[in-house]
C-alpha cells in the first residue's frame, strides 16, 4: 500500500461534535516561556503549581469534554515538551498502545467490515483521525484495554499499536515528583503524550474479547 504524505486533519465529523475551550490558550505561551531552558531548580514550587492547575484544567479533564479542544490540543506540544525535558523523561519506547471505541457517526464500522476493513478508505480515515494528533498512550498494553473498555457502549473497541514512537510527554519521573511535593497530577499513571502527525493503517487484526487491534506507522 502507497502513502501519500500530507497533513492529516481531524475527521470533520469528529469535529461537528468537538467543544469549545475552556481555558485561556493564551496562557500556554507564557507557561511555555517559564519553563524553556530551566531546570527543576529554577523553578519555584509556587510557579509549578499554577503550571499543573492550569494543565489539569485544560488536559485532564478532555475526557469530560472540558479544557483544550482538538482543534488547538497541538498547542499543548512545547510545553509538555519542556516539561519532559525538565523531569528527564523517557524520549521514545519500543512499543505505545491507545485504547478507545469507534466514534458515533459509525459506531461498528470494524464489526460490521472485518476483515476486509483495511481495504475501506473510510474506515481507514475514521481510524486514522482517532489516532491523529496530541493524545494518550501508554507503554502497558493492559492499560490501554482498559481505557477502551471504559465506557459501557456498543461502539467498537479499538487498540492502537505503533512501534517506536516519540514522546512528547511521559509521566512516571513528573508524577513522581508531584507527590513528593503533595502537588495534584494532571496527567495518569502510566500516560504517555504522542503527538502523531500523519498515522496510516498498516493492519486490523482482531484481539481477545473483540478488540480489534489497529497497527499504524506514522509518515509526518
Amino acid at each position: 500500500m502507497r502513502y501519500n504524505k500530507y497533513a492529516m486533519p481531524v475527521h470533520p465529523k469528529v469535529l461537528e461534535k468537538d467543544f469549545e475551550n475552556t481555558v485561556d490558550i493564551n496562557t500556554l505561551q507564557d507557561i511555555y516561556l517559564t519553563l524553556k531552558g530551566k531546570e527543576l531548580d529554577d523553578i519555584p514550587k509556587d510557579t509549578l503549581s499554577e503550571v499543573g492547575i492550569y494543565l489539569e484544567k485544560a488536559w485532564y479533564r478532555i475526557n469530560r469534554r472540558q479544557g483544550i479542544n482538538l482543534r488547538d490540543r497541538e498547542k499543548l506540544s512545547p510545553v509538555f515538551s519542556e516539561l519532559n525535558r525538565i523531569f528527564k523523561g523517557r524520549q521514545q519506547v519500543n512499543k505505545a498502545y491507545r485504547g478507545v471505541r469507534l466514534s458515533g457517526f459509525d459506531p461498528n464500522a470494524l464489526s460490521r467490515t472485518f476483515p476486509n476493513s483495511i481495504q475501506d478508505p473510510d474506515i481507514r480515515e475514521h481510524l486514522e483521525s482517532l489516532a491523529y494528533g496530541l493524545r494518550s498512550w501508554t507503554d502497558s498494553m493492559s492499560i490501554a484495554d482498559e481505557w477502551a473498555r471504559d465506557k459501557p457502549t456498543e461502539k467498537d473497541q479499538v487498540l492502537f499499536e505503533i512501534d517506536n514512537p516519540d514522546i512528547v510527554l511521559d509521566s512516571l519521573n513528573l508524577n513522581k515528583y508531584l507527590r513528593k511535593i503533595y502537588l495534584p497530577n494532571f496527567i495518569d499513571d502510566e500516560e504517555l503524550v504522542l503527538n502523531i502527525k500523519n498515522p496510516k493503517i498498516l493492519d486490523i487484526s482482531q484481539g481477545r474479547f473483540e478488540v480489534f487491534i489497529v497497527k499504524i506507522i506514522d509518515i509526518g
